[in-house]
């Protein structure tokens, strides 16, 4: 079990450098075992989870070196094996973002099934299904054969993220021409995509929600620098608005950021780029305005920013309402916190993906010091936000590890001048 105590009413102050997405990352590392030689990937992110992905990779026979605290160099020319354990994988549901890659390189795959079976994995049998891959199971693996394998048009269920990863690594090598609709247009995802293409492949938009891939055998070496993390930058922006601070943010891409523009220009903000990869943002205002936003998908809005933005309607004035999908435990943290105050409402779907909308009359004044206990991951950035912006204190228990959301988040938010302890119990 994890703790966090944080202590607010004290602006942030300074520079902080915004890591490279962890969601490009991991299929990065497994989109590079297509290559049979020298792979290079700057911009990555140090965290605990992407190093048991570089596990498995050099489990199978891969080898990797980082040159540089965010520099790393693969090369796969010795791979050997086509079988994740279950020690490895099991956890990790980027793991089967490696069943593709295995398949071109040996033409089999053994994937551990995550806890809860086969089940858990029907957005990837989806595609395997589709692309006529062979595929059995028993009650630890999933077994992949590619010997009957052919292109496919696969709709992408409920455009996730990780079925169109799959999709993509799963076709890529495919001889013919395969058709993805319904992609996720997340910007990890076009990551993957330039990613693919640099070392070979032939990926092409047909319009923003279709792909035409068009298959290849033969994949190159290939030097590649990570998107820097949207959901970071924006964590910061927030912070930076909340704790009335002056924060610099470094390592971003404003050409990515026209989500940010239009919500900072919506709440009247005060912020300005320095240049291309600066942003400064402050705050010396006692009011900031209620807004209305809805999820979409990128270059707007996403869902995973909902319930960040919305620890952020806690600090407007008026009420706030932020349209988004269900989604189990997503918005654990506003029930918890409906208990303190009843200006939180939350009209929630009874079944994942249905619609959901949040209503927040800005009350974080209110709150006094409390405790809180939270299993979900989507939980703990939002409770930071409220946190370190409220003027008392919140002690946050959770098991997942807050610096395997974005690297060295707490020493990041220490070097701002934000009182946050952290430490295992």
């Amino acid at each position: 079990m994890k703790l966090l105590k944080l202590s607010g009413g004290k602006p942030l102050l300074g520079e902080v450098s915004i890591s490279g997405a962890r969601n490009s990352a991991y299929k990065l590392i497994a989109a590079s075992l297509f290559v049979n030689s020298d792979v290079y990937l700057s911009n990555v992110p140090r965290i605990e989870n992407l190093n048991k992905e570089l596990q498995i990779l050099k489990s199978l026979g891969g080898e990797y070196e980082w040159l540089g605290n965010n520099y790393l160099k693969i090369n796969n020319s010795k791979l050997n094996k086509f079988e994740i354990s279950e020690e490895l994988g099991k956890d990790l549901f980027t793991t089967y973002l490696f069943a593709g890659p295995l398949l071109y390189r040996f033409g089999e795959a053994v994937l551990p099934l995550p806890e809860g079976g086969i089940t858990k994995i029907e957005k990837f049998l989806h595609t395997w299904g589709a692309l006529n891959f062979e595929i059995n199971y028993d009650d630890k693996f999933v077994y992949l054969k590619s010997d009957n394998s052919s292109p496919s048009s696969i709709d992408i269920p409920n455009a996730s993220h990780l079925a169109t990863d799959n999709a993509i690594l799963s076709s890529i090598f495919l001889n013919g021409t395969s058709t993805l609709i319904n992609i996720c247009e997340n910007i990890e995802v076009k990551d993957l995509i330039d990613f693919c293409n640099l070392i070979g492949g032939s990926i092409e938009y047909e319009n923003k929600k279709v792909i035409k891939i068009n298959g290849q055998r033969h994949f190159k070496s290939a030097d590649f620098q990570i998107v820097s993390d949207l959901g970071e930058t924006l964590f910061f922006t927030l912070l930076a608005i909340v704790t009335k601070g002056n924060v610099i943010i470094k390592n971003i891409d404003k050409s990515n950021l026209s989500f940010l523009i239009s919500f900072l220009t919506k709440i009247e903000a005060s912020f300005d780029f320095t240049s291309n990869e600066e942003l400064r943002v402050w705050n010396k205002s006692n009011e900031l305005p209620a807004f209305s936003v809805a999820a979409t998908s990128y270059p707007g809005i996403i869902s995973d920013f909902i319930p960040m933005l919305s620890a952020f309607a806690l600090f407007c004035e008026g009420e706030s309402t932020l349209n988004d999908k269900s989604y189990k435990n997503k918005f654990e943290f506003l029930y918890r916190l409906a208990k303190h105050t009843s200006k939180i409402k939350v009209f929630e779907g009874l079944k994942d993906l249905e619609p959901c909308q949040i209503v927040v009359n800005g009350s974080a004044h209110e709150f006094g010091s409390f405790k809180i206990e939270v299993k979900s991951m989507d939980s703990l950035l939002p409770l930071i936000i409220l946190g370190l912006g409220f003027s008392n204190e919140l002690e946050i228990l959770s098991d997942y590890d807050v610096n395997n959301i974005f690297e060295n988040l707490t020493e990041k938010v220490v070097k701002l001048g934000g009182n946050i302890l952290y430490e295992s119990i």
